[in-house]
């Protein structure tokens, strides 16, 4: 389905890796994150298992067992520096590859979209051109775009790295959202 995405070479971070793509299927719930990593298996999806933020994200999927879900990134090609080492897309990057993203969602329909992290939010923000309110604490709020569920959360990563004692609580909180708002 997303073969057009998967061939893509507008932003030329292709070269150092294809386009990530998470298989193609009716979901509920879109996960997006800012941007691939390096690859260490042929088959890998976004927001891997095999990645910090990827097994925060499992976690919350299997509360939430019965949801379908889906994991993207707004770039989806790997960014790298001149020592080949993983860095932050650029502005331009994002907005390249930002009609792939704005595919995805069009074409899956979710219910809801978790955008993970400040950047994410003001990509979206800055495209969809909507207003977000900041959280508190772990407590989201949301802005509803088209019939979908637009939420800003932490990133799974800062979780992981600064808020590991409150892990649990972002887990929880995040399922709760998911089940009120399906």
């Amino acid at each position: 389905m997303f073969e057009s995405i998967k061939k893509c070479n507008k932003c030329g971070l292709c070269k150092y890796q294809s386009p990530l793509v998470d298989d193609t299927k009716a979901c509920q719930v879109f996960w997006v994150g800012l941007s691939a990593k390096k690859v260490t298996f042929e088959s890998e999806k976004p927001l891997s298992p095999t990645t910090n933020s990827g097994k925060l994200i499992c976690n919350v999927e299997e509360r939430c067992a019965e949801v379908l879900t889906y994991k993207t990134n707004l770039v989806k090609c790997v960014p790298l520096d001149d020592q080949m080492k993983l860095r932050y897309p650029n502005r331009k990057e994002i907005d390249v590859c930002f009609p792939n993203l704005e595919r995805e969602i069009s074409d899956l329909k979710p219910r809801i979209v978790f955008l993970l992290g400040d950047k994410v939010t003001k990509a979206i923000s800055r495209h969809f051109r909507l207003t977000f309110e900041s959280w508190d604490g772990f407590n989201y709020k949301y802005i509803i775009r088209e019939g979908t569920y637009y939420v800003p959360i932490h990133h799974p990563s800062y979780v992981h790295v600064y808020k590991r004692k409150q892990m649990e609580d972002y887990i929880v909180n995040v399922e709760n959202l998911i089940s009120a708002l399906l």
